[in-house]
C-alpha cells in the first residue's frame, strides 16, 4: 500500500490522501472531517492517516453518512498567539505563501505542550505564523505529549532570542531545507 498526502490551506482546509490510486478527500470543519471518495477500499486507512495528522478531529463521515467514524473528543481551548513559545527557529517562505491569506482560524487546531510553565508549539509553525501575519490574536490548541528533543529545540530557540512566532526567521525554500537538514543531523544518534 502506497499513500501520498496533499494539504490545501485556505478558507476551507482540505487533505487529499491517495492510496494505490484511490483518492480520499477530507474537508476539515473545526473538529470534523467530511470525506469524499469513489472506492471505500482504503477508507479506514485514509481516516487513520488523517486522525494521526490531526488528533483534534474526532468525527469523520461522508456527506450522506454512508461512512461514519467517531473517536473520543480531544479537549481544546484558545490561547493568545503571542504567548506561545515556538520550538523551531526558521520557516520556509514557500510554505507560508501556500497558506491562503483567507485561512479560517476556526479550523486551525495546533498541538502544544507545557514545558517549564510555558505553552510550547509542537507543530504547525507555518500556520501559526500565517495567522499572526493576518492579525489573528487567538488560536485553538490542544495538549499533546512532546518528544524528547523538544526541550532542546526550545532552549536553542530562546538562545536565538525567539520567544514568539513573529521572531522566527523566514528563509527561501533551498536555504530552509539546507539549514533544517543540517540542524536535524545534530540530533541523530
Amino acid at each position: 500500500m502506497k499513500a501520498s498526502i496533499d494539504n490545501i490551506f485556505g478558507k476551507i482546509e482540505k487533505i487529499i490522501i491517495t492510496i494505490d490510486d484511490n483518492k480520499y478527500e477530507f474537508i476539515i470543519n473545526k473538529q470534523e472531517a467530511i470525506v469524499e471518495f469513489l472506492d471505500n477500499k482504503y477508507i479506514i486507512d485514509a481516516t487513520k492517516i488523517v486522525k494521526n495528522m490531526y488528533p483534534h478531529i474526532y468525527k469523520f463521515h461522508s456527506k450522506d453518512n454512508s461512512y461514519y467514524e467517531e473517536f473520543d473528543q480531544v479537549y481544546s481551548f484558545k490561547l493568545p498567539i503571542n504567548i506561545i513559545q515556538p520550538s523551531k527557529f526558521f520557516l520556509n517562505k514557500d510554505l507560508i505563501l501556500k497558506i491562503d491569506e483567507n485561512i479560517n482560524p476556526d479550523n486551525i487546531y495546533l498541538p502544544v505542550s507545557i514545558i517549564n510553565d510555558e505553552y510550547v508549539l509542537l507543530d504547525g509553525h507555518h500556520r501559526l505564523y500565517a495567522l499572526n501575519e493576518n492579525y489573528i490574536k487567538m488560536v485553538n490548541v490542544y495538549i499533546k505529549e512532546y518528544s524528547k528533543e523538544i526541550p532542546d529545540y526550545v532552549y536553542i530557540a530562546k538562545e536565538g532570542n525567539i520567544k514568539n512566532i513573529s521572531q522566527l526567521h523566514v528563509l527561501e525554500k533551498d536555504e530552509y531545507e539546507k539549514y533544517w537538514n543540517e540542524f536535524l543531523k545534530q540530533f541523530e544518534f
